[in-house]
């Protein structure tokens, strides 16, 4: 038994989080004495990053690789003592193949709250896969997840269905949702297609506040819509997705009340906006507006139909930041006139411009295109708030 101490268990705790970002100063609190072993292995074990790195393919690669996952398996996955503690993992698969007994089984880690999956373009031929039934058990053992990333993954149509509805089933505390670059196999086009055209209605789970979907099949945002109600939404983002991808996503927020941050990429759309007005109708009920576009002259089309949407609706639109690709042209000076008129408008309206590459920005230059706004003080740069590339750290 551990001699009674001199000090409140409160200043050990202060002390073990004073030095929680150095291992070895942790590992060595662990030892003084049993008391302080909990608070140690909190700060040790919270945050997990397994990869799969053998990247040849001889068996001298796979027999490492296999070697590697047991090691983490015996000493992490299912060791009790450690598991307890870990609350963040990060699983990054590096290599393609039939690699299923390479990818750890979370039988003990059962306290997750964040999960990001790295798949590094795997392809999953089918429901049952067994990457897929591997890639599912983080989320089938772990009812506390509040955050999920599913990152570059080829994946059949139907096992998709099937992820998005364990995740939607067995994840009831899921706050935030990144979809990354998830892709149907080339010879699966037409599965794809029917996916999307169909009509589902069974239950969905209401709980995802948070979402960012970037570079996804049109397939799969069908899928993702028939797992879960965006009813309570508070943020989303909308990065490099296909035109009917935006607008089912757009659509599919119409009745979210709570939704506050809205980014969407028009990089590529220019040729749709014509006539969209539902699009900016949305838009102009939002509080806070990121829109990324690709060049200037792009930017009064987009502004002119906001005029439209607010000159006919009650506006909650407060702040708009205007995110461009590519540098102005020194005759790019209608963006300043379309923001005075809908300034008109929204008096209240705070603007902030930014750019892809903030290096080599002349503000005096730029701020000649923006004569009116930087004649009446309103002319802000600003960087994009990519909020969902610091989402994980939340949880």
């Amino acid at each position: 038994m551990s001699p009674p101490s001199a000090f409140p268990p409160e200043i050990y705790d202060k002390i073990i989080d004073e030095v929680s970002s150095s291992k070895d100063a942790l590992a060595a609190c662990s030892l003084v004495e049993r008391s302080w072993k909990p608070k140690s292995r909190t700060h040790m074990f919270r945050d997990i990053d397994f990869t799969v790195c053998s990247t040849g393919s001889t068996d001298l690669h796979l027999h490492k690789s296999i070697e590697q996952t047991a090691a983490f398996q015996d000493n992490v996955a299912s060791n009790a003592d450690v598991a307890l503690y870990a609350r963040r993992l990060v699983v990054t698969l590096n290599r393609s193949g039939n690699i299923a007994s390479e990818i750890p089984q979370a039988s003990k880690l059962r306290n997750l709250r964040s999960l990001t999956l790295k798949c590094s373009n795997i392809i999953v031929y089918a429901v049952n896969d067994a990457i897929l039934s591997r890639l599912l058990s983080f989320v089938r053992h772990n009812q506390n997840l509040e955050y999920i990333s599913l990152q570059s993954l080829i994946i059949d149509p139907s096992a998709f269905d099937v992820f998005m509805k364990c995740i939607g089933i067995r994840a009831p505390e899921l706050r935030s949702l990144h979809l990354q670059s998830v892709w149907g196999p080339d010879w699966t086009t037409v599965a794809w297609n029917r996916q999307k055209s169909a009509q589902r209605s069974q239950p969905k789970s209401h709980t995802v506040r948070r979402l960012c979907i970037s570079h996804c099949e049109d397939g799969a945002i069908s899928m993702f819509l028939s797992a879960f109600d965006l009813k309570h939404l508070d943020r989303i983002a909308l990065m490099n997705l296909d035109w009917d991808s935006c607008v089912a996503m757009i659509v599919a927020i119409l009745n979210s009340p709570s939704l506050t941050h809205f980014t969407l990429d028009l990089s590529d759309h220019r040729q749709f906006l014509t006539g969209e007005e539902r699009i900016f109708d949305r838009l102009v009920n939002i509080p806070t507006v990121q829109l990324l576009i690709k060049r200037f002259s792009d930017a009064p089309m987009v502004l002119q139909g906001l005029q439209r949407a607010a000159s006919q609706r009650k506006l909650f639109l407060k702040q708009l930041h205007l995110h461009f690709r590519q540098y102005p042209c020194p005759s790019d000076t209608m963006v300043d006139a379309a923001l005075h008129e809908l300034h008109l408008i929204i008096p209240s309206l705070r603007v902030s411009i930014g750019f892809q590459s903030q290096e080599g920005i002349q503000t005096t230059k730029i701020g000649a295109l923006f004569r009116w706004m930087s004649q009446t003080g309103m002319l802000h740069f600003d960087s994009l708030d990519a909020w969902w590339t610091d989402e994980a750290a939340r949880y």
